[in-house]
């Protein structure tokens, strides 16, 4: 009966291998004869062939909408370069890291914030509070799709300290040890002119909210181990003396200003950056490691203005 087979053809519920079959059989028992039978069996399994072929295809679209939804995923958490040895083949078990030669990395961090927190949750006002951090971090991380901000990479935050770094694409350490590289580290400028933009952000934000935070910066240079840690929930991150000593630049420093090593300000200088000079103090963990603890010797620190 040709209504079976429309039936089949307009019913996405009867389009199945089972009904197919019952109604292959079914044709067959009402035409002994066989000739129709076999006509309909033809028709039925170029139906079926043109449905297995499009579901292969929706199965095919949707693999690679799933495979581009856990690419941004990735490059959300990771940067691009290491977004990309995770998807090039299966490496589930394998630890990325690299040796870097040239960074620059950099901490600022809010002084007085969690004071500002505190005071905020005895009035039941910490989700305001929370949400005024979160504008402040959303405007520092906005920088970084600025052209001129291409080199300069978050690496986290941690409450209300930022900490980010410069040089870490592998592109940028063959071109540094090259006869032909101009200027190794020009990364190191933009990272400064970042830090300088994340003032003018926070400016910004307390002329808009009423506050009157200032931005607290330690920036310094060297060699730094980076690696991805975790499985589950991957942290791309960054090690080594530079991290520390940056890190001990922004907790030692001054708010609305930028701290940074001797050695880092001589590089500054020589690319237009003016410097002050704070005086000495002690930095822990970088004197000692110089065998100044006893005298308490602090190594020199520059101002950037």
């Amino acid at each position: 009966d040709p209504r079976h087979f429309h039936q089949w053809l307009t019913d996405p519920a009867a389009q199945s291998d089972r009904s197919s079959e019952v109604w292959i059989t079914r044709g067959q028992q009402e035409d002994p004869s066989g000739h129709g039978g076999a006509e309909q069996r033809l028709e039925a399994t170029a139906r079926l062939d043109f449905l297995w072929r499009l579901q292969a295809r929706k199965e095919v679209e949707d693999m690679k909408e799933l495979r581009e939804h856990n690419e941004c995923l990735l490059l959300n958490i990771l940067p691009a370069h290491v977004a990309q040895h995770f998807l090039e083949r299966d490496r589930n078990n394998e630890l990325y890291s690299q040796s870097y030669e040239r960074v620059g990395v950099l901490f600022a961090s809010l002084p007085g914030f969690s004071k500002f927190y505190e005071q905020k949750e005895l009035i039941h006002q910490h989700v305001e509070c929370l949400r005024l951090l979160n504008h402040i971090i959303t405007g520092f991380d906005e920088l970084m799709d600025e052209c001129y901000f291409q080199e300069v990479e978050k690496i986290k935050t941690i409450g209300s300290s930022y900490m980010a770094a410069s040089g870490l694409s592998p592109d940028r350490q063959v071109r540094a040890f090259s006869p032909s590289c101009e200027d190794a580290w020009s990364h190191l400028t933009e990272l400064v002119l970042f830090a300088l933009a994340m003032q003018e952000i926070l400016k910004h934000i307390n002329t808009h909210t009423g506050n009157s935070f200032q931005l607290r910066v330690g920036i310094a240079h060297g060699p730094v181990i980076a690696g991805v840690i975790g499985a589950t929930k991957p942290q791309y991150d960054i090690w080594g003396t530079t991290v520390n000593l940056a890190s001990r630049m922004e907790s030692t420093g001054v708010s609305g200003r930028i701290q940074v090593p001797q050695t880092t300000s001589c590089i500054l200088v020589e690319r237009g950056f003016l410097r002050q000079l704070r005086g000495s103090i002690y930095i822990k963990g970088i004197s000692e490691r110089h065998g100044k603890v006893r005298h308490r010797v602090s190594s020199v620190n520059y101002g950037i203005m």
